[in-house]
């Protein structure tokens, strides 16, 4: 899953908050790059307090099954560098690597590389029968 789900997810009333609450059910596997843990903290961080931060990391380690980190996906960010916005890099890298089937994501960058992993938190949301809110995130 990309930051702006987590995000997105705690914030507001959307379809990143159903899928982080299929998550929470166990519904899926979750996988995050180590990119999504550091941004999601730091937003909060910035945004809110430190302990804030601190919780928002924590979530996304307790969600995730899997953390993928910089050291395993190097070669495959190397191979992608250039295709995809580097701040897209690691994300897309990580699913690759980890041969994950959805990059759970609302963002227009990975429309406009063709990264065919990529699925917004809406039709996420409608492959478990859910009916989603109006805003794709």
């Amino acid at each position: 899953m990309d930051t702006m789900v987590f995000i997105f997810g705690r914030l507001e009333e959307c379809n990143s908050k159903l899928v982080l609450f299929l998550a929470q059910l166990g519904e899926f596997e979750v996988a995050v790059s180590q990119l999504v843990i550091d941004e999601v903290e730091r937003f909060f961080r910035e945004n809110f307090s430190r302990e804030a931060g601190y919780l928002a990391k924590r979530f996304v380690e307790t969600i995730s099954t899997q953390v993928i980190t910089r050291d395993e996906i190097r070669n495959e960010m190397e191979i992608l560098r250039g295709k995809i916005h580097d701040k897209d890099l690691e994300n897309v890298a990580a699913v690759r690597h980890a041969k994950i089937e959805y990059l759970v994501a609302y963002d227009e960058d990975y429309i406009k590389a063709g990264i065919s992993e990529h699925i917004t938190p809406k039709s996420f949301v409608k492959l478990f029968g859910l009916t989603p809110h109006e805003m794709e995130y």
